[in-house]
């Protein structure tokens, strides 16, 4: 199926997908874009996409080192000479180690089966490290925004024409009824990031995963905002009783029913690490460790 290049605003662009992929075009034929896609396939299709336009990839920023936004990398660096990829640094760290993916989710060497494309991305050298506020790219600025939480050093992209790719800053409404314990690496950051955008005024949002580009994500936002404190309910109603994780993550993946292979049972227990240090962060839960095991409770 044919895919178009869909304008959002000026020179701010997006390529629609199971990871949304933006696009900045400069005036001299080259493109900058947020994310790749989750494969060679997804990559084929982003670059399709730019020549059907005569536009070549200059620049590749990724929001975040997750596969599904960094796995076509490589491929369009291999198709388009001279492509630099730019990144936060601490997702550097793991875009150029991609083992380390399976090493937080596991607690050691990846055991059999934690290495899948979904959990593992080919690695990709990272050309340009990018700090908070402005950037220069070719002859354009970009504003990066912190966008941490759903991962330990997101940005967002922020283009002249005040559109803002996000990544997975916020989930769709669609995303949060499939998913309604959403990935989080670090709950209280997420928290933060979600304050921050509901006083923003962009002009347009584009999420990652999302079928319709926003523009007022007020409502959008609270909504996320109300799935992590029914979680946060919901966990600390299971905690009336000491659980170990292994324990809380059983009753939550019984509760929404969520369907495991073993990478979707590590990423369900790391979002549960998540919850319970932020829990035993604001006091609201106790920890102890008795004969072997580690409880939680209130």
């Amino acid at each position: 199926m044919k895919v178009e290049l869909v304008k959002i605003k000026g020179r701010s662009y997006y390529i629609p997908g199971a990871t949304n992929v933006g696009v900045y075009r400069f005036k001299n034929g080259f493109c900058a874009i947020v994310d790749s896609g989750i494969d060679n396939t997804a990559g084929k299709r982003v670059i399709e996409t730019l020549e059907a336009e005569n536009l070549k990839v200059k620049y590749v920023i990724n929001t975040h080192a997750h596969p599904d936004h960094i796995g076509a990398n490589e491929f369009i660096k291999q198709n388009h000479t001279g492509t630099l990829i730019a990144a936060s640094p601490k997702e550097r760290i793991f875009m150029e180690n991609s083992s380390l993916a399976g090493t937080v989710f596991y607690g050691a060497s990846p055991m059999p089966g934690l290495s899948g494309k979904f959990v593992k991305a080919k690695e990709t050298t990272v050309d340009i490290e990018l700090s908070e506020g402005a950037v220069e790219l070719g002859d354009k600025r970009f504003n990066i925004i912190p966008l941490r939480g759903h991962s330990i050093d997101q940005i967002g992209v922020l283009t002249e024409d005040n559109v803002l790719f996000c990544g997975d800053a916020f989930f769709s409404e669609e995303k949060l009824s499939k998913y309604p314990f959403p990935f989080i690496f670090d709950l209280r950051e997420h928290f933060k990031t979600l304050e921050f955008l509901l006083s923003t005024d962009y002009d347009y949002y584009v999420l990652s995963h999302s079928d319709i580009i926003i523009q007022n994500p007020k409502d959008l936002i609270n909504k996320n905002i109300d799935n992590l404190n029914a979680n946060i309910d919901m966990i600390l109603s299971y905690l009336s009783q000491p659980l170990t994780r292994e324990d809380l993550a059983e009753l939550i993946i019984k509760m929404y029913n969520i369907k495991l292979d073993i990478p979707q049972y590590f990423i369900t227990l790391t979002s549960v690490s998540a919850f319970l240090t932020y829990l035993l962060e604001r006091n609201s839960i106790e920890m102890s460790i008795i004969d072997g095991k580690m409880y939680f409770y209130v």
